[in-house]
């Protein structure tokens, strides 16, 4: 455990200041299931017992999830704009298992359920009342977030107050995907990845450029956030960059029409700056993620707005 402190676009530095600028403590590696991977990272506020005591927004947790294809990436790759919400609300980061032959994309959302239960658990711990849930996440932990979100909202631990998806997949059976990937000359791993996501080998001809097979599309739809949208779904934020060549662009879009179908409330922050999949992200220190600054500012004002809208603790 380490006490940090540091602004809105600062680094992660151990506390060399008094002890009034202590501002949050940090809780890293924290085990919440049974798997190498199951890991988080949790930072409490130095306010927060005495926000819980008195409702407000000491009682909001803010959940990251990373990107990487639900192959790669890290907890440590948190967006640094995060640390601008540390001083008021829990901010957590977890990992997730890989998907492979034996583990696929309904195990990774059991993972976020067993992630978002332990948040609770150790709030409660920490005398923090946790009410309300901001789960967010870039690219596949978009995704991730969104199917939690939108499965789990009726039943979460802690209540879904909205969810924010930066560049993330809404429709895996969206046929843009065999195109990005053909132009990247990654066709063959997309396969594999749609295996792998799916638990599914695609029989020849089952996946291709013309369209996919029944079986293909219906396993597919069982894993694509758009799929479950209702009149009830937590309202969403969404970011994507027009210049995407991995997560079509569409998707974002096509989720905006049927938010609008079933009167979601959402924020739709369509990016025309060229800013790609990756926000115009830069790894620092510590594999940090600082994503282009006009998109940070967008993404912050948008939280700040639904937390005022959504997150009343009182």
């Amino acid at each position: 455990m380490q006490t940090y402190n540091t602004g809105l676009f600062g680094l992660f530095k151990p506390l060399k200041k008094t002890p009034q600028d202590i501002r949050w403590t940090a809780h890293m590696d924290l085990r919440y299931g049974s798997y190498t991977r199951n890991l988080l990272d949790i930072s409490i506020p130095q306010t927060a017992p005495a926000a819980a005591s008195v409702g407000g927004a000491g009682g909001v947790v803010i959940l990251f999830i990373h990107g990487g294809i639900w192959m790669y990436g890290d907890k440590k790759n948190r967006p640094t704009f995060l640390d601008a919400f540390r001083d008021k609300f829990v901010v957590a980061s977890m990992n997730h298992r890989y998907i492979d032959e034996y583990t696929h994309l309904a195990d990774l959302v059991d993972d976020v359920s067993a992630a978002v239960a332990y948040i609770q658990q150790f709030c409660s711990q920490h005398t923090v009342d946790a009410k309300k849930l901001i789960i967010m996440g870039h690219s596949s932990g978009a995704h991730l977030s969104m199917l939690y979100a939108y499965q789990h909202h009726k039943t979460a631990p802690i209540p879904v107050a909205f969810c924010i998806s930066m560049a993330g997949p809404t429709d895996l059976g969206d046929l843009s995907f065999v195109y990005n990937f053909k132009k990247l000359g990654w066709l063959k791993f997309f396969y594999q990845v749609a295996e792998k996501a799916s638990g599914y080998h695609p029989a020849e001809g089952d996946i291709t450029e013309e369209g996919y097979g029944k079986t293909a599309l219906g396993l597919l739809a069982a894993i694509s956030p758009i799929a479950f949208v209702a009149g009830d779904t937590p309202p969403t934020i969404i970011v994507h960059d027009a210049a995407d060549k991995i997560v079509p662009y569409a998707n974002s879009a096509a989720l905006n029409s049927v938010f609008n179908v079933h009167g979601v409330d959402h924020c739709f922050i369509a990016l025309y700056s060229g800013v790609g999949h990756y926000l115009g992200a830069k790894s620092i220190k510590g594999g940090a993620t600082r994503y282009d600054k006009t998109v940070e500012a967008r993404v912050v004002k948008a939280m700040n707005n639904y937390i005022e809208k959504y997150c009343d603790c009182g």
